[in-house]
């Protein structure tokens, strides 16, 4: 699992109203930083062994929930990749989100970087949710609250970047308790969308069960002129 390097993806979701663009380059200027960090550039580090990726059942430690794995992880392996991005050592690698903000990363991490390239974006995504993305991507660690405040940016993320972990926490999330009638519309395309046949198929289940209010939301209005195909297909 890897930050795709050498090429642009672009997800067009919601007639183009939710649209993530991941890009690479090889340079930049004017960049803000989103977090301070401890060192340069060019600063080495000695990372620890990443923690494998987890199974689908979580537990709560403090404010933060973490994915249980099932074999033994010293928690102090896991303390010690959530401090590694929090603090920032040695970075080597910038992740550009919107607002021209950057998020200090290791390449060990994201992937092997080729010709030299330090920079990768990731567009069309709140910088907030990006950084989540990448935290968990060290420490299969993520706030309850953010996570269901950006679980559609996660899912499609997770989707695009192939963490089938994030993704299933995500998917989880939605079926049970972030499903109302006012994103019914968007989470089904997004289902659709990010492979996702289980919540396809409840929010398909909502939207039919209360036909009426759903189709008097601003979701579904959208859906009506951008996707004219799935309206007839649940009517």
């Amino acid at each position: 699992m890897s930050i795709l390097l050498g090429y642009m993806l672009l997800v067009n979701l919601f007639g183009g109203c939710f649209n993530i663009q991941i890009e690479e380059v090889k340079s930049t200027n004017n960049v803000k930083v989103l977090k301070a960090t401890t060192s340069s550039v060019s600063d080495a580090c000695d990372i620890p062994k990443s923690p494998p990726y987890p199974s689908t059942t979580s537990t709560t430690t403090s404010h933060c929930r973490r994915i249980s794995v099932s074999c033994s992880i010293l928690k102090e392996t896991k303390d010690a990749w959530e401090r590694l991005f929090k603090e920032a050592y040695g970075s080597d690698v910038y992740i550009i989100t919107d607002s021209n903000l950057y998020i200090p990363a290791h390449c060990n991490v994201l992937s092997k970087v080729k010709n030299g390239i330090r920079y990768i974006s990731i567009l069309g995504v709140p910088c907030e949710a990006v950084h989540m993305f990448i935290q968990f991507l060290y420490s299969s660690c993520y706030e309850e609250d953010e996570m269901k405040r950006f679980a559609l940016h996660q899912l499609v993320l997770s989707h695009s970047y192939c963490v089938s972990s994030l993704k299933r926490v995500c998917i989880d999330l939605l079926e049970h308790d972030c499903l109302t009638k006012e994103n019914v519309i968007d989470v089904l395309q997004l289902a659709r969308s990010c492979d996702a046949p289980q919540l396809s198929f409840i929010c398909v289940c909502m939207v039919v069960k209360d036909l009426k209010s759903v189709s008097s939301t601003e979701g579904w209005k959208v859906m009506r002129r951008a996707n004219p195909a799935l309206e007839q297909e649940i009517v």
